[in-house]
């Protein structure tokens, strides 16, 4: 094109003169050679035109070919561990073997419901852990045949193999081709092996998943004949030939062996629980610590208190009987390593308070507890463990025994445990009759469960004493909440514990107690199963678990809501020693608290129980509509109250004066607020009222208050001497604040004296009737013994006799 644009400017000048001189010059060939110019230019422009879109495409795809390689290489660098993959899926089959013995391989006469359920559990976990290693392959396998799908196909790209005419053009395409090549063949190479690694590693997962599962199913298969034989015999009676018999110590070191790694298992998967209940452990112990400290200083308390003498103790047995109700479904080893410590603590703690025959009886029966839990920690049948077994039983059947038959129950300082003492017998003769029958997983079950009854029985009945203890010393102790107590107001709690306390653990009871019967499971799967199934109605489905919870989220949150507002200190808020109101108020706060702990409550409960609340979005503006035109009183105080609580105009024992009347605000609630008259009566105001009407605070502020007290004197009395008097009566009383200092003031000339101002400012504004008081008698006596005349009003009346001078009659 430029070639042709420059032959046009050549030849113009030549054309233009030809014309003007009349020149005879062939006009035919001339346009001839511009047409030919024209077509040679044309083809030549298009050529170039299309290798420079070959070149932008060859450069684009290099660079992107550039930017696979660096994503790839980085892949690489963060890959599968192929070391630690290969000790994974070694450990995998080791705990896979281990689960085996006893079950398929060494299985003895019949199968144990403890080493079925041990086993169960760990293969579940196997099962977990290996699918996630599996669903990560999958991953790296994807992310692999991705970068090789996309280095093949731009690697194929026609565009990068069309060589340009240009010899320079030729050589810089081939550098860069050679740049580009150099990187992605290695990383090529490396996909490809990777790829090779990762279908291997896939194939191991697969048949560990395989011979897991299948190991699952045989499990599966031998409980449920054990479930439904629960009460034939499975074993010889114990007075005949065993039919297998294996060493005890090959038993114990299987055993040791898969409980070990359950409680591994269950701690790794449950660490975040664990680190919770420690923590509360800590501030349990804290708690326990400061109230102890709190009584040795009171001088008319002391620290022999059952629940603050041994601290850490009680902190560790209140904390793990109450705590371990947040692990659901432990393994029996997790479950043991808290009860041992709970009742060990236990010992220490009523040591001192107990006689020594009942703490002998306690040493005696945790002994037997360890033994009874030891035994069941032991996953195969044998001989010698059934006549262990039977040695516990019997001799803890006797022991209780005879503790019923002693006079030394009098002594007993929970009386409620002889009920205890009462079933573990029952389940204990009825579990050395069973083992004497040959009926040993029964058997087992139930000398288990008679110690776990017993020991958990005790506990529980003492940690609901020491919790109200606690309670109860708290409020002798905490006569005003301190900010380290969060302002509870532990006068709420009675001597005597709340019924409430004895129910929940009674609940707790049976529910571990009924975990060790392991035939019950069968019925507990058809109820989850009835429960868990969903049901449709509409477009919406829904089953009776989520309902469930849906309800009983519902009812925490409302419980908590009433149990923060009845805990919550209903006394005057305290003030510091210069009479300022302290910053921090938790009254004033209570109502957001309490909105807040509903609005969360809702919330999870539409999430726990899967209902989506967007098809509730509608439903609940329209609601608002008619909510906002039907009951605007309701809203207005409901939103006032959220004003109140953030804007603060009054808080919680604030005083105040609204229609007339003095009052000590109490709460504010959702609707209203309570405030207490001087005069003792329960004041309901509406938020709105509190913010629309005229409110006088007098604590808003501090509690300082201005007083006035006039007194007269009569007019022979030496002023003087009388305000020198009166400002020594201000200053010499300690409630009267010295700044603003008090002053003494001659207000006017009454009728009958000389009136006398006192001004002076006193620190609580509560105590204003009584300074008053005080101030008037010794005022009195003051004069009195000044001889300081303090006149009556009087007035006198003169008569006038006679006519007056202008009268005219």
């Amino acid at each position: 094109m430029r070639y042709l644009l420059f032959s046009l400017l050549v030849l113009c000048p030549f054309l233009l003169a030809a014309q003007a001189d009349t020149i005879s010059f062939n006009k035919q060939n001339l346009i001839q050679t511009l047409k030919k110019l024209s077509v040679t230019e044309s083809e030549k422009s298009i050529k170039k035109y299309e290798q420079e879109k070959v070149i932008n495409r060859q450069r684009a795809t290099l660079e992107y070919l550039q930017g696979i390689d660096r994503q790839a290489k980085i892949f690489l660098k963060r890959g599968i561990d192929t070391t630690a993959f290969n000790k994974f899926i070694t450990d995998v089959k080791q705990s896979l073997e281990i689960v085996k013995d006893g079950i398929l391989v060494n299985k003895g006469t019949n199968q144990t419901q403890r080493n079925l359920d041990v086993s169960a559990s760990i293969l579940d976990e196997l099962n977990a852990r290996v699918t996630d290693k599996k669903r990560l392959l999958q991953t790296y396998s994807r992310r692999v045949t991705t970068l090789n799908v996309q280095i093949d196909s731009l690697s194929t790209d026609p565009s990068l193999y069309a060589l340009p005419e240009d010899s320079a053009d030729i050589i810089k395409h081939i550098r860069r081709m050679y740049v580009t090549a150099k990187g992605i063949v290695p990383v090529d190479s490396a996909l490809d092996k990777i790829a090779t690694i990762i279908e291997e590693q896939q194939l191991k997962t697969d048949l560990l998943l395989f011979d897991i599962n299948s190991t699952k199913e045989d499990i599966e298969i031998y409980s449920g004949h054990l479930s439904s034989q629960s009460f034939q015999k499975e074993f010889p009676f114990i007075w005949q030939d065993p039919i297998y018999s294996r060493p005890l110590k090959d038993i114990i070191k299987f055993s040791i062996a898969k409980e070990t790694i359950t409680l591994l298992f269950y701690v790794e998967d449950h660490f975040i629980r664990i680190c919770f209940m420690f923590i509360m452990l800590l501030g349990s112990w804290y708690f326990l610590r400061a109230l102890k400290k709190q009584l040795l200083e009171s001088p008319h308390s002391n620290a022999d208190n059952l629940v603050v003498a041994h601290p850490l103790p009680a902190a560790i047995l209140i904390t793990f009987s109450l705590f371990q109700f947040l692990f659901a479904s432990p393994p029996f080893i997790f479950n043991f390593a808290l009860w041992l410590p709970a009742a060990i603590c236990l010992g220490i703690v009523f040591r001192s308070y107990i006689s020594v025959y009942w703490q002998r009886f306690w040493a005696i029966t945790t002994l037997l507890f360890v033994l009874a839990c030891i035994d069941n920690m032991i996953l195969q049948a044998s001989r010698p463990e059934r006549y262990f077994m039977l040695v516990v039983s019997i001799g803890g059947s006797i022991f209780m025994a005879s503790l019923l038959a002693n006079k030394k129950k009098s002594e007993l300082k929970e009386r409620k445990i002889l009920y205890f003492i009462a079933i573990f017998l029952l389940f204990e003769i009825s579990s050395s009759l069973l083992n004497l029958l040959g009926r040993f997983n029964v058997a087992k079950a139930l000398m288990i469960s008679g110690y776990v009854s017993l020991i958990m029985g005790i506990i529980f009945l003492w940690v609901i004493r020491l919790i109200n203890e606690g309670l109860v010393l708290a409020s002798s102790v905490y006569k005003q909440p301190s900010r380290q107590l969060f302002y509870l107001n532990f006068n709420r709690v009675g001597k005597q514990a709340p019924a409430i306390f004895y129910i929940i653990l009674a609940l707790g009871w049976i529910v571990i107690v009924a975990r060790h019967f392991y035939h019950l499971r069968g019925y507990a799967a058809s109820v989850n199963n009835f429960v868990t199934m969903e049901r449709t109605i509409g477009d919406y489905n829904y089953s009776i678990t989520g309902i469930s919870i849906f309800i009983l989220v519902l009812l925490c949150s409302f419980f908590l809501s009433r149990l923060v507002s009845y805990f919550a200190a209903e006394h005057d808020v305290p003030n510091d020693t210069n009479g300022t109101r302290k910053k921090f108020s938790p009254g004033s706060w209570l109502l957001v608290i309490r909105i807040f702990i509903i609005t969360a409550g809702l919330v999870l409960a539409f999430a726990a129980a899967g209902i989506p609340i967007d098809k509730f979005v509608i439903v609940l503006g329209a609601l608002g509509v008619g909510v906002g035109l039907g009951l605007q009183g309701l809203v207005n105080n409901l939103v006032s109250g959220l004003i109140i609580s953030f804007e603060k105009p009054v808080t919680v024992g604030d005083i105040i004066e609204f229609d007339g009347k003095i009052a000590t605000i109490k709460s504010i609630g959702f609707r209203s607020s309570v405030a207490k008259s001087i005069d003792g009566a329960n004041l309901i105001i509406p938020n709105g009222d509190l913010l629309s009407q005229h409110l006088t605070n007098w604590t808003m502020g501090n509690n300082f208050r201005r007083c006035h007290l006039v007194v007269g004197v009569a007019y022979a009395t030496d002023i003087n001497v009388t305000q020198t008097l009166l400002t020594d009566l201000l200053k010499g009383d300690e409630r009267i604040l010295s700044y603003p200092s008090p002053g003494v003031f001659f207000k006017d000339f009454g009728d009958s004296a000389i009136e006398i101002e006192l001004v002076y400012w006193i620190r609580d504004i509560k105590e204003y009737m009584l300074v008053r008081s005080d101030l008037i008698a010794k005022i009195f006596d003051a004069f009195k013994k000044e001889h300081i005349t303090i006149p009556f009003p009087q007035q006198d009346i003169h008569i006038r006799n006679g006519a007056p001078k202008n009268d005219i009659s």
